[in-house]
């Protein structure tokens, strides 16, 4: 954000600040389309213009040490919210189909160690019922994630600090899934035709 006398002199100075910060994106591998921004400008005793650039990432370590970077390097106009975490309908999902897939694979696995086990073969799945998928939270989150990691004197009761990796470990679901397959059993051959022993 910036205030100053004219709206041009209030541009020229947030946009020498996001074009820093959009460098640094895009040389640490943010995508375009995970970035997203937008400004606002507003009169008083001067004009004032304030932008926002939200970023999505799937990697923890980039989002850490881009934040870092830009910390580090950047003066107190630019204010930094928290890092807040967040699952989209599309990784639920995923991650469901991913939990259903690899319950088909442990199945049928198992049923494969048993097949060897009584001498049979394990033949094709006759029958797949998938019971109701767990998902479960490590914690609950600690507020909305958007809130400054510094304290507010103001308040008289300021709450605890709490740690990014806390917060992510609240914010981590996990899925399970409960597979049940019928499986044909197949009776071994040991031999063909005229070679087999006589009994």
């Amino acid at each position: 954000s910036a205030s100053k006398d004219t709206i041009e002199a209030a541009q020229s100075s947030v946009r020498r600040r996001t074009d820093y910060i959009l460098q640094v994106l895009r040389k640490n591998g943010i995508k375009e389309r995970c970035i997203h921004c937008s400004s606002e400008i507003s009169r008083g005793e001067s004009v004032s213009m304030q932008t926002d650039i939200m970023v999505r990432t799937d990697s923890l370590m980039k989002c850490e040490t881009v934040r870092n970077l830009l910390v580090e390097k950047l003066d107190p106009s630019v204010r930094f919210t928290s890092i807040s975490f967040h699952h989209t309908p599309e990784t639920k999902d995923s991650k469901r189909e991913e939990a259903f897939k690899k319950g088909i694979a442990n199945a049928k696995s198992k049923a494969q160690s048993i097949a060897q086990t009584m001498g049979v073969r394990l033949g094709p799945a006759l029958e797949v019922t998938e019971l109701p998928q767990e998902m479960t939270q490590r914690g609950a989150e600690t507020g909305t994630g958007m809130e400054s990691l510094e304290s507010d004197p103001n308040k008289p009761n300021p709450e605890p600090f709490v740690s990014l990796h806390h917060r992510f470990n609240s914010a981590t679901l996990l899925y399970s899934s409960e597979v049940a397959i019928v499986f044909e059993a197949q009776a071994l051959r040991c031999c063909s035709h005229k070679k087999c022993p006589k009994h």
